[in-house]
């Protein structure tokens, strides 16, 4: 037992092979490519469809996400009209050629879609399909994407425009359908994405911020040590937490972090102190029993692989790191974990995008602390969109949005901003080897250089394949 608890980070493996071994439960089998299997492919056909998503909009088309009669998912994009378009819950007659994803350099698309249980994807113009009916959808995420949407308008109606609009929906709700494609473009090439998705770092902003109303800047101490005034605190942040999952609608990304802080949080109270690790396990086997499939979600794994990079090689440094001043630990604290998060997560980025950013560290200097303005501002001028009050806070929201904007457009401009590689499936699974016998190699206080061989056979595995 005191071998194991010197190693709970092993444990992280042990819970996540549960659930793939006891997903079955839930009615939605491993073979998932068995399942989208379908002898309709690549035909013109007429098909019933209802409508699952409110559509995306893109250049030329409205994407929406879609159930066929016999219950198979499919990605539909319907060509733009001057005439209303679909709405969420409405049924489609559709005359249209459902088709496999292609293959996109070495990453598969269509295999991509066929492990979230999606079939294909289809297009018709706008002569080629028609409203027949409307279902409505039923259930919390739907009231969740419900409240994030009317929370959007409330930006509208406090006059933020434009790409901003976007930013700040994007940032401060996780509703990225008015984010421009160039500001989508500048965001990824920079390094500066994960602002754009509601993630571990807005939940944790939030969760600082709250605990320091509910505590008065830190002057009702009083308050933690108390018992009864403890489980009282914990309790409103908790339920507001939550509050604030549901506004930006239970996306994986805050599921995660969420559940988490909330597993973190519970510990605390309990008066046990818990293993960093076990926490994170938690919430990973507790989406996953919700939902297996969001396994193969991106969202899921680059979430949950920046997480993971923060703990490994973020901690480590700030081991052998003693730096004396407030600010060169504030900005070395915001390098380190920068660097964690990018080790972890780039064998993804390249393998899903093709593309990874080279001043990732200098824009996160930048960003995140603007990010938690804006987030800041934000929240606050929904919460005084009432009076004259909030109309003040929209409109510095708005401008310090345009900051965040102007400086990542700069660093993107900057040369040599990002490294275009795409890789192979394998070449991923070589590069996280290669990782962990970095991470065997750095554990302790002495370096283990004989897992350096290790390291680079893994890496030259990942360039042979």
């Amino acid at each position: 037992m005191k071998w194991l608890a010197g190693h709970t980070w092993l444990m992280v493996l042990v819970p996540l092979v549960g659930i793939l071994l006891l997903s079955g439960y839930c009615g939605k089998p491993l073979n998932l490519l068995k399942e989208t299997e379908v002898d309709y492919l690549d035909t013109n056909m007429l098909f019933a469809l209802h409508l699952q998503s409110a559509g995306q909009e893109r250049a030329k088309t409205i994407k929406y996400e879609a159930y066929l009669e016999d219950g198979k998912r499919i990605l539909l994009y319907l060509q733009k009209d001057s005439l209303a378009m679909p709405q969420e819950g409405d049924v489609l007659l559709v005359k249209t050629r459902i088709q496999r994803g292609g293959k996109l350099g070495d990453f598969d698309y269509g295999m991509y879609l066929r492990r979230q249980g999606i079939v294909g994807t289809a297009w018709a113009p706008k002569y080629r399909w028609q409203i027949v009916g409307h279902k409505e959808r039923k259930g919390i995420n739907v009231m969740a994407e419900r409240c994030q949407h009317a929370l959007h308008e409330q930006y509208k109606k406090m006059g933020i425009t434009g790409k901003e609009l976007g930013i700040l929906s994007a940032l401060t709700l996780g509703y990225r359908e008015e984010l421009d494609k160039d500001v989508k473009e500048s965001f990824s090439v920079s390094g500066a994405m994960h602002v754009l998705a509601v993630s571990g770092l807005h939940t944790s902003i939030v969760w600082g911020i709250l605990t320091w109303f509910l505590t008065l800047g830190g002057w009702c101490k009083p308050l933690h040590e108390e018992k009864g005034r403890r489980w009282l605190l914990g309790g409103i942040l908790l339920i507001l937490l939550w509050i604030y999952a549901f506004v930006t609608g239970l996306s994986p990304s805050v599921m995660r972090s969420a559940l988490m802080l909330s597993f973190w949080e519970l510990s605390y109270l309990l008066g046990r102190h818990t293993s960093p690790w076990n926490p994170i396990t938690a919430a990973a086997v507790m989406i996953l029993l919700i939902n297996p499939l969001a396994l193969w979600s991106v969202s899921f794994q680059l979430s949950f692989a920046a997480v993971i990079g923060i703990m490994l090689f973020t901690s480590w440094m700030q081991a052998r790191m003693h730096l004396k001043h407030r600010w060169s630990n504030y900005i070395g604290g915001l390098l380190m974990l920068s660097i964690g998060a990018q080790l972890m997560t780039m064998p993804l980025t390249l393998y899903y995008f093709g593309q990874t950013s080279n001043y990732f560290a200098l824009t996160n200097l930048v960003v995140i602390p603007l990010a938690f303005v804006v987030l800041l501002l934000g929240l606050a001028t929904l919460a005084f969109s009432w009076c004259v009050i909030g109309e003040w806070l929209g409109v510095a929201a708005e401008w310090c949005t345009r900051c965040m904007r102007q400086v990542v457009e700069w660093i993107e401009g900057l040369p040599y901003s990002t490294t275009k590689m795409e890789i192979s499936e394998t070449s991923a699974v070589c590069m996280y080897v290669a990782l962990v016998c970095m991470t065997l190699m750095m554990r302790g206080d002495k370096v283990r250089w004989w897992w350096l061989i290790g390291v680079v056979g893994a890496l030259v595995g990942a360039v042979w394949c």
